[in-house]
């Protein structure tokens, strides 16, 4: 089995990370191979993809939505580019592929997954392909015909891949997140290892791995609107940004950073509410412990889908703005937590994977 992602934000790794683990559990599985970076298309077009990620969607932001609007809200111009990442990315996917043996191959990235459903559905693949799918909305890269099984993390995206990739094509699966998840602390133990105010409300603010968005803003304006709430601001491994926020609040005892955390199943089973800029798979994190969210800001492309999907479908609220954010957090003190999301009946991902390689 070779497991393909790309680390571009923290969620796709994560995800990679922990199919990888449970395939090395099954006995049928000699052995599982990782690749966690865009060079699997070719050294060349790895290195423009993920720079190109880092520059437009991190520092700019409006190329990265001229370019979601043109290539993948519009058919014909989605064609062409799943037709040239194919192109583009045939020789290095096929001898990554070949180089390892792999019988059976699980990408968790659109664009790899594009890539690889494009050479599937043209015959220029003779390996079956997964595509791991850890966000709820907006999967016309994640999801094609091509593509001989998708796996979802969230129940709700199945009508949404078989319109794009046909009937038959989705499987539910328990998420692939880390297990504590799946098995959260109560309330007050995670406070208490948090060392966190047992009564006092407690508001995380998050912004992904990449400390995106605007969490000053979110920080400030949950101050102002709980008085008596703990606020814990998580930016990530963008140090810049924690060492601003640390500047901006260091008068209020009331904030606490972090930076890139393994605590998230302790910080969102305190959290009364969580606050969150980029989507992905720290919103599917929530939804499993039953976590109230607030997807925060306008966001761009595929964030702002997320946040307006989530919120269509009574899952999330969704504040664009700071005025909204406000209410937004107050309504969500004020009512009932969500309950955990029951992965009970949900299908074993590995063992999907397993019989695809076995069939395919």
């Amino acid at each position: 089995m070779l497991v393909l992602c790309a680390e571009v934000g923290a969620g796709h790794v994560t995800v990679a990370r922990n199919l990888t683990a449970l395939l090395r559990r099954r006995d049928e599985v000699s052995e599982v191979g990782l690749r966690t970076d865009l060079d699997v298309v070719g050294a060349r077009l790895g290195r423009f993809l993920t720079r190109g990620f880092e520059l437009h969607l991190e520092r700019i932001g409006w190329t990265y939505e001229l370019a979601y609007r043109v290539f993948y809200e519009h058919a014909r111009p989605r064609r062409l580019a799943h037709l040239a990442l194919a192109v583009l990315g045939s020789r290095g996917l096929r001898r990554t592929i070949a180089k390892f043996g792999a019988d059976v191959v699980a990408v968790e990235y659109p664009v790899l997954s594009a890539a690889l459903g494009e050479l599937r559905a043209r015959d220029r693949l003779p390996v079956p392909v997964c595509s791991s799918i850890s966000d709820p909305a907006g999967l016309h890269y994640w999801a094609h015909p091509g593509i001989d099984l998708h796996l979802l993390s969230w129940p709700e995206a199945v009508d949404e891949v078989e319109r794009i990739a046909g009937p038959g094509r989705a499987a539910t699966v328990r998420p692939l997140v880390d297990g504590r998840f799946l098995a959260p602390p109560s309330r007050s133990q995670a406070r208490a290892a948090l060392g966190l105010p047992a009564e006092l409300p407690v508001i995380v603010v998050s912004g992904g791995g990449w400390g995106m968005g605007d969490l000053a803003g979110a920080a400030r304006t949950a101050l102002d609107t709980v008085p008596d709430a703990i606020v814990v601001c998580l930016s990530g491994r963008n140090d810049g940004v924690r060492h601003q926020l640390e500047r901006r609040f260091a008068a209020h005892s009331r904030v606490q950073m972090l930076g890139f955390t393994d605590l998230m199943p302790e910080l969102m089973s305190a959290a009364d509410v969580l606050v969150h800029t980029t989507g992905g798979t720290t919103a599917l994190e929530a939804r499993l412990v039953g976590c109230p969210l607030i997807n925060f800001g306008t966001g761009v492309a595929h964030v702002r889908n997320h946040a307006r999907a989530l919120a269509a479908r009574g899952l999330a609220e969704w504040a664009p703005t700071r005025a909204a954010l406000g209410p937004a957090i107050q309504r969500a003190l004020a009512g009932a937590r969500p309950a955990p999301l029951d992965t009970s009946a949900l299908a074993d991902a590995a063992e999907l994977i397993v019989a695809l390689g076995r069939h395919g």
